[in-house]
């Protein structure tokens, strides 16, 4: 089944691509419409050209696209006729669903998870990360018209390396979706196996967001507008929605202009509680010598936050894009995206320490016990003085923010009949800002008390007595604090260029086309700390001003619904809240923001990569088959630097050494390997400043092949060699810990990352069959293999690295061969099986229902990081020719998300519910209603049992509420 070299090469007319009745809003969910034959060809021109007889491509061409059917069935035209085996998403899908990033709409397909937040953030109300086929979403590749996109964070734990969440893995290599509003697409094309002619990247599979282009709309002009309110339930605010587009394009069809912008604002109000803690009571303290001694090692609680998480999201952008048709061969287009988050946010955080209580020789006996078995259910502890057991912690970022942009040119150049050209070229980045006041305030004499209320509800926290928010305290008692003001910042860029080739055989010939191409790349991720500014230093520079205030509390406290959505009573109402901008200006009038006292060197890093490729593919084809069969072959030169601590020249009060002077340098002077550059004078310790280089180069073949059992059962064969590249928090890792013990083998150890660290290296194998039983409608099944010959993963590396902690008399500091626990490579596999099933059932009404069942282990056992054993989409839908509806809803099961403490921290299972609805007034405007997160979802964290605690215990939870959105879409 192959399309005719006429049907391949013709120039595109107007007629080729009709609207799509385009949901436009922002507002209005999204309102992204393209013509069928358009979005295909853009599609990478592999995964969405059908290989097709020519009549079938013909039909597709001239369709005219209108509603959710016609949409669904563009969508599986597309994926009946691609090489490999792939998923789309159209915008008519995304316009009527509420869709309000590219991830939304993507959770939606099989074998596509999401999550609403990345690493230790906890997750939010919006989807946020992709992942495919139980791996993390490293492992996946997003990419917008075939090239890539830089990503950038404005979570703090997410700029750096190491990151600061308890499950956080600091930067990464996923993208970001929050900078990806829906209102962009055209298409989405979710490709499963991989070939020789895609960019690299992707092991578990990929992701192009395919935007829309000025030539295919089909008016000489059209403008699309959407408005909406957006209302957070648990925020208790209403917020303004607004995207619009406008498209012109000369009488003859070879010149065209599109402007699209959109202004997103909403509110966000997460309560949560987390950091929840059990520990064995010790049988030397007070409390455990208590009444014989009847408490002594039982659990209890240790410790636990209550948090009020409130945060402004504005996301501004634009897309611009300007396309030519120089002459009946040559088309040229450009096109500029720009996509930034304000995201200024307060996190307020009551903690309770019954740990601090009972500690110690003159730790708290506590009362009111509640004692179940070996578990201490609730107890009263009446702390007096500075060992405290509750403390006030303020986060004010007001200037959190992440952005991406790209500027992309490309162009389409047939040199003949048989023999074409394409070719892009570009530069993308991004930016994610973090200004965060981090303020500590203690609740002196102060008694707490704790309710375990059940394994899946929140710990139930209470003052007995009551507290006077003018009483906190700066003293720190026994939990240790650092107000401070810290700046953090992410950069991503890349610049790239890319030439493809295509030749083209008569049609009698078995072989109908041989591609080929090459790629250039030079990339750079970098994660800097420029200031952690706190109490100035002080006259005789050897140490730090003494600051004896706090910022003023105003009388605030918690609201009296804290904490309704979690499923139970987390407690804590009463609790003062500081202003945050109180803390600013408190911060402001006290820190020094001397960027040389104040540098951290900790979780600083920078990556560069440059990345050439080459590949060959060739395709052949019979009546009923297709198969292709190719070679790409990649190789990437890293060079990482990161900063490493030296324990020498150290500043105290009575040694006579001073920060940044000539002696701190003279004191450290054999503590630093040849070619690095030792730094002093930070409050944090002398380090030095170094860069290692590495260079790997992969062969990946790739083979797929398609064969028609009948007109409507299709069956698909295809295996790849994948590879991604580690993580950045992997390679960037500041190195730390270092010992040195003679009686041990090796005698030199050290943890941090691995700056040498190999990619991700994969075998991906697909089976599958597609029955497309009768119009708009499909039951599909797959069954795929991923087995990693190299996975990331926790283990060891040797380094060779230089070991401060070796002592003078055994020749140290010395560079040695050091066994450093760092992210190493491991092996694991992902098995699995996905069920589609979509078809309209009668009248107006559709279904839709997909599930995947993905068994992927790393060698040790554990479950892959991201895997969710189970997952499943229900969907169902209503249209007319006035109103339309759709209810859709997601489930996924507990996903390891990595350790929590010395225990593997899981996501528990969830699901989401969303829902829409549109009424056409006319054929200019539309009202609009959505909703998401109907079913007030809680994401909650546990801890796997093990020898200390012996059941799976709750280590977080988070509820955002839900999200209404009600609007108006208008379409010329």
């Amino acid at each position: 089944m192959r399309p005719s070299t006429q049907t391949l090469f013709a120039p595109r007319s107007a007629s080729a691509f009709p609207t799509v009745p385009h949901a436009v809003a922002i507002a209005a969910a999204s309102f992204l419409a393209l013509a069928a034959g358009s979005a295909a060809a853009q599609s990478n021109a592999s995964a969405a050209t059908p290989e097709a007889k020519a009549p079938v491509q013909n039909q597709l061409d001239t369709v005219v696209i209108s509603g959710i059917r016609a949409s669904k069935e563009k969508s599986l035209n597309a994926k009946r006729f691609a090489d490999g085996v792939t998923e789309v998403v159209s915008a008519e899908d995304i316009g009527k669903m509420p869709d309000k990033n590219v991830a939304d709409a993507l959770q939606k397909l099989p074998g596509v998870t999401t999550t609403a937040g990345s690493g230790g953030q906890g997750g939010y109300d919006e989807n946020d990360r992709v992942s495919m086929r139980g791996t993390n979403p490293s492992l996946s590749l997003t990419t917008i018209n075939g090239h890539s996109v830089a990503s950038a964070d404005w979570d703090p734990g997410d700029q750096i390396a190491g990151g600061t969440g308890s499950n956080s893995s600091g930067a990464a290599r996923s993208v970001s979706f929050l900078l990806l509003p829906s209102e962009i697409v055209s298409q989405v094309v979710v490709r499963k196996s991989a070939s020789a002619d895609q960019l690299e990247g992707g092991v578990a599979g990929s992701v192009d967001i395919i935007t829309r282009r000025p030539l295919e709309f089909k008016k000489r002009f059209s403008a699309e507008i959407g408005m909406q309110g957006v209302y957070a339930d648990q925020a208790g605010k209403t917020d303004p929605q607004f995207n619009a587009l406008f498209n012109w394009k000369n009488e003859a069809n070879d010149t065209g202009l599109m402007l699209q912008v959109f202004d997103q604002t909403r509110h966000i109000r997460r309560d949560g509680q987390s950091e929840i803690t059990w520990a064995r009571l010790s049988p030397t303290t007070p409390a455990g010598q208590a009444n014989g001694g009847q408490l002594g090692n039982k659990l209890y609680i240790s410790g636990l936050i209550n948090s009020l998480f409130e945060q402004k999201r504005q996301r501004q952008g634009a897309v611009l894009g300007a396309e030519f048709k120089v002459s009946p061969d040559l088309t040229v287009n450009l096109d500029a995206f720009h996509s930034e988050l304000k995201a200024s946010y307060t996190n307020t955080r009551f903690f309770v320490r019954p740990g601090n209580s009972v500690a110690a020789s003159g730790g708290v006996v506590p009362s009111e016990v509640s004692l179940d078995g070996e578990r201490i259910n609730a107890a009263r502890f009446n702390n007096s003085g500075n060992a405290m057991g509750a403390q006030l912690e303020t986060q004010a970022n007001p200037l959190a923010a992440s952005k991406t942009q790209y500027l992309n040119a490309d162009f389409n150049y047939r040199a003949s009949d048989a023999l074409s050209f394409k070719g892009q070229v570009g530069h993308t980045r991004a930016q994610g800002d973090t200004f965060l006041y981090w303020n500590y305030a203690f609740m002196p004499n102060t008694a707490t008390a704790y309710s375990f209320q059940g394994m899946d509800k929140p710990v139930q926290v209470s003052l007995p007595n009551g507290f006077d928010g003018s009483k906190l305290s700066h003293l720190p008692g026994n939990s240790g604090a650092d107000n401070s003001f810290s700046q953090q910042r992410s950069k991503d860029r890349e610049n790239y260029g890319q030439i493809d080739g295509e030749y083209r055989f008569a049609e009698s010939s078995l072989i109908s086309a041989l591609k080929f191409g090459a790629r250039f790349a030079e990339h750079e991720r970098e994660g800097s700390r420029p200031v952690k500014g706190a109490a100035p230093m002080n006259a005789t520079k050897n140490g730090q001003v003494a600051l004896t205030s706090l910022p003023a509390w105003g009388g605030a406290s918690f609201p009296g619904n804290f904490g309704s959505g979690l499923g139970g009573n987390p407690g804590g109402v009463g609790v003062p809240l500081i202003d945050p901008a109180a803390v600013v200006a408190w911060s402001d009038a006290n820190f020094s923001a001397d960027p040389v006292f104040n540098r951290p060197p900790s979780g600083v890093f920078t990556v560069k990569e440059n990345v050439s490729a080459a590949y060959g593919l060739a395709k052949l084809a019979r009546d009923d088959w297709r198969a292709e069969f190719g070679l790409r072959l990649v190789r990437t030169r890293t060079e990482v630097t990161t900063n490493t601590g030296v324990p020498c020249g150290a500043v105290t009060a009575n040694n006579g050494l001073t920060y940044g002077s000539p002696a701190q340098a003279e004191a450290c002077k054999g503590f630093v390997p040849p070619g690095a550059t030792l730094v002093t004078g930070s409050r944090f310790g002398n380090f030095y400043i170094k860069s290692t280089e590495s260079s790997d180069t992969q062969a990946l073949p790739s083979a797929s092949f398609s064969y028609d059992l009948s007109d409507k059962l299709l069956l698909r064969v295809a295996a790849a060699k994948v590879m991604a590249r580690p993580d950045y928090s992997a390679l960037g890792s500041t190195l730390s810990a270092f010992a040195y013990n003679p009686a041990n083998n090796p005698p030199s150890t050290a943890a941090g990352g691995n700056a040498e660290l190999k990619p991700v290296v994969a075998k991906n194998y697909n089976l599958g069959l597609e029955w497309y039983f009768a119009r708009r409608s499909v039951l599909s099944a797959q069954v795929f293999v991923m087995d990693f010959d190299s996975l990331i993963g926790a283990g060891s590396s040797m380094q060779q690295q230089l070991n401060t902690a070796i002592p003078v008399a055994l020749g140290g500091p010395a560079v040695v061969p050091t066994l450093v626990s760092s992210p190493a490579a491991t092996t694991g596999r992902s098995r699995g099986l996905e069920l589609g099933y979509e078809q309209p059932v009668w009248g107006g009404f559709g279904v839709s229902a997909n599930y995947t069942y993905a068994n992927a282990k790393e060698a040790n056992g554990n479950p892959m990081l991201g895997a969710s054993k189970n997952s499943y989409n229900l969907g169902a839908y209503y249209e007319d020719e006035v109103f339309s509806a759709r209810l859709a809803y997601a489930h996924r099961s507990a996903s390891r998300v990595g350790l929590y403490g010395l225990s593997q921290n899981y996501l528990a299972a969830s699901g989401t519910l969303a829902a829409s609805a549109n009424y056409k007034l006319n054929d200019t405007v539309t009202l609009t209603f959505e909703g998401l997160n109907l079913n007030k979802p809680v994401t909650r964290f546990y801890n796997a049992a093990n020898a200390t605690v012996p059941f799976d215990a709750t280590t977080a939870l988070y509820s955002s509420g839900r999200q209404f959105y009600l609007g108006l879409r208008l379409k010329y």
